[in-house]
């Protein structure tokens, strides 16, 4: 039996459930946000439930890893690389050379292969950060660039 299925899907309220569940501050709504390119969910195949999930965006003119989060009790098995080589392959097949991020997590990124940019020379890719009021208290996000 496959350990999980993956499919492309418009179902925006299930994935902004999933983002705003996992801290994201992404607002839980039913309308695709029209920045939104492709998204993409993993499933469990037996029961149906979301596990993962991964936008791929447009915001300030360029193109964005918008939001990637995986179901909090199953960190740690390789997911979010599985939805963020998604948007990887959709940029590429689009002839995309970089794609941009705003992480939450850059740790994480940085292990990706993701390379530290300023804020204050990147484009304005931050859809909630760059006013929210956790930013540089509980929430340190950086700018990211991956160049494929």
């Amino acid at each position: 039996m496959k350990e999980y299925i993956i499919k492309e899907t418009r179902d925006f309220l299930s994935l902004s459930t999933l983002f705003n569940q996992s801290g994201m501050g992404v607002k839980i709504e039913e309308r695709m946000p029209e920045r939104i390119i492709k998204m993409w969910r993993m499933d469990d195949p037996e029961t149906g439930a979301l596990m993962a999930a991964s936008t791929f965006e447009k915001r300030d003119g360029v193109y964005t890893l918008g939001d990637i989060a995986v179901r909090n009790d199953l960190h740690k098995k390789g997911y979010g690389k599985i939805m963020q080589s998604l948007v990887f392959e959709e940029a590429r097949r689009a002839g995309i050379k970089e794609v941009w991020a705003c992480a939450k997590e850059p740790d994480y990124y940085l292990k990706c292969g993701w390379q530290k940019m300023a804020w204050d020379e990147s484009p304005n890719i931050a859809v909630y950060c760059s006013s929210c009021g956790k930013r540089g208290t509980i929430c340190h996000p950086e700018i990211m660039k991956y160049t494929l």
